[in-house]
């Protein structure tokens, strides 16, 4: 197991910066999806990244029908995405296009910004791949999803994965995966609730814990609002003394959510820091131990978001009653409410029972 022995904290490089074991503590602000869907607003966003003193900026490229079955994500995520109908309506009206997103990574390029970006589909990640971009960032959803990890692998790029949403068995299985293919990775500690609102939450701890265990850079993926959160005893701990808890704890990077403008009709940028906030963040951080938490579990707080963010397996073609399953009949999408995409090598070689069209979730009874 990935647990059994601590090993050397390594170092990847994120283009020309070098992240982890002896490195400054780098920011990287998350433009996300807060362009709502405009290329000359996340243009501006990179700029004023870039004058804040951020040497990264991240986005995300989403290929909607790539990543997702829009019935199952109205089901499961029109709830916390009722504005835009779901997940996949909200994403369909703020993304930028491939295309997009190539004028974005040269312009960021002549400013002198590092473009970052996580692909939310292997269809994304070879868009990326082919733009040539010099690294992926993994979201929590596909923290243990094995098809893709071990594709966009292949493509031998530095990745950073983050871990929210998952325990330590399934953080252990991505990271023997990612060694035993041999690309350089960073993991970031990261609990995917928007935005947490106690300490208690926080779970910092593991962060030390993940770098004694898997020996590479270890990072924060935070959604924490600038105005921070509430201790046990009832008092407002600040945004910079939660980080000053990441950094303590030997986190090679922090990410957090970037936006123009706070007040943005969208779903992140009321969490998310503004230039001024960034610039704060980079310069000025306060020490704080609470939040030093060391359980890696799927949290209460948690599981409304991974019932919609996980993935299941997925026909990749129509298969006929009683063929057996190969890898190329098969991919992964959400919601993860099928039979999850970690165990898809339990199905290779076995037959199905009815026939299963392309795009429809694979089930345990079909098997």
């Amino acid at each position: 197991m990935a647990s059994e022995q601590p090993k050397k904290i390594s170092k990847i490089s994120i283009g020309p910066i070098a992240i982890g074991e002896g490195e400054p503590c780098i920011v990287i602000p998350e433009g996300g999806d807060n362009h709502r869907g405009s290329l000359a607003l996340a243009k501006e966003m990179a700029h004023a990244a870039k004058e804040a003193g951020a040497k990264i900026i991240k986005f995300q490229l989403h290929l909607p029908d790539e990543e997702m079955v829009k019935e199952k994500m109205e089901e499961t995520s029109g709830a916390m995405f009722s504005k835009w109908g779901s997940l996949y309506g909200f994403i369909q009206k703020n993304l930028l296009k491939p295309d997009e997103h190539a004028q974005l990574r040269e312009y960021c390029g002549k400013i002198g910004i590092e473009y970052f970006c996580t692909p939310f589909s292997l269809k994304a990640a070879e868009l990326l791949r082919d733009m040539g971009v010099s690294s992926f960032k993994i979201g929590s959803g596909e923290t243990e999803d094995l098809p893709f990890i071990e594709e966009t692998a292949k493509m031998r790029k530095p990745m950073i994965i983050s871990t929210g949403m998952s325990n330590w068995d399934e953080v252990d299985l991505t990271v023997d995966t990612m060694k035993s293919i041999g690309t350089p990775f960073a993991l970031a500690h990261c609990i995917s609730v928007y935005s947490p609102k106690k300490t208690s939450q926080l779970q910092m701890g593991v962060i030390g814990e993940m770098r004694h265990r898997y020996g590479v850079p270890v990072g924060l993926s935070d959604h924490t609002s600038p105005e921070g959160v509430e201790d046990s005893f009832g008092r407002r701990a600040s945004q910079e003394e939660m980080i000053w808890g990441a950094v303590g704890a030997g986190a090679a990077f922090v990410e957090k959510h970037f936006t123009i403008d706070r007040n943005a009709p969208d779903a992140d940028s009321k969490f998310s820091l503004d230039p001024k906030d960034l610039s704060k963040l980079i310069q000025t951080i306060k020490t704080a131990e609470e939040g030093f938490g060391k359980e890696r579990a799927v949290s209460d707080d948690e599981k409304p978001v991974w019932i919609w963010a996980k993935r299941s397996v997925v026909a990749a073609c129509d298969i006929s009653v009683g063929q057996a399953l190969t890898r190329d009949m098969i991919t992964s999408k959400r919601p993860g409410t099928g039979i999850r995409s970690k165990d898809y090598h339990s199905i290779i070689g076995k037959k199905v029972k009815r026939s299963i069209s392309a795009g429809e979730m694979i089930q345990k009874e079909d098997i």
